[in-house]
């Protein structure tokens, strides 16, 4: 499994008020993020030097970044339309918060290789997730966007899609990050059984 764990539990009912206005309503969590954001590359920068002298993340910046992997994520999953639960502006371990996300202890042993060819090696997944990825992010968001607007529910093909696709990216973006050096997996996400009557499900799945 990867060091990132990351997990969204499936909601049927879906507020329509706070889907027509998502967008707005993240404003003030984007700011912060990309204050954040800001901050988490100086210090990603400067544990890079670390890290290539010493081998080990110093603590300190490692859970700042982890922190900003939190973060970032769970206001990622809300933006996306995951969870209708107004994220926390705190970087800390939220286990009731719907969208699951937390970051492993350091490594006691980082590769320096790996670290200095970090942008080499993150190449082939930027490229798989700005151009995969993202776009079914993307298109799942807007077609969940619609359908909540008119329905009220969330179909458990637009959640599976959603799901898979942002587990990748903040992965992808742990590994940028210098977080963990385990590529990421389109598929490493726990198994869930959604409800009979979930929107999406085949038919021979009902009942």
């Amino acid at each position: 499994m990867n060091p990132i764990s990351f997990d969204a539990a499936y909601e049927i009912e879906r507020s329509r008020l706070t889907t027509f206005f998502r967008l707005i309503i993240l404003i003030p969590w984007l700011i912060w993020v990309t204050l954040y954001g800001l901050a988490a590359f100086v210090v990603v920068f400067i544990a890079w030097f670390a890290l290539l002298f010493t081998a080990r993340y110093p603590t300190g910046m490692y859970n700042f970044v982890a922190g900003y992997v939190r973060l970032s994520a769970r206001v990622y999953a809300y933006a996306a339309l995951l969870t209708d639960e107004i994220p926390s502006f705190s970087g800390d371990p939220e286990p009731n918060y719907p969208v699951e996300v937390d970051v492993a202890a350091p490594q006691e042993h980082y590769n320096r290789a790996k670290t200095f060819f970090k942008i080499i090696l993150y190449f082939p997944q930027a490229l798989i997730g700005g151009y995969g990825f993202v776009i079914i992010v993307q298109a799942a968001a807007f077609i969940s966007w619609v359908r909540i607007l008119f329905t009220g529910k969330q179909s458990t093909t637009m959640h599976e899609a959603l799901l898979v696709s942002a587990a990748y990216l903040i992965r992808s973006n742990g590994f940028l990050l210098l977080v963990t050096e385990a590529h990421p997996r389109a598929l490493d996400l726990p198994s869930y059984q959604p409800p009979a009557d979930a929107p999406g499900l085949p038919e021979t799945a009902v009942g």
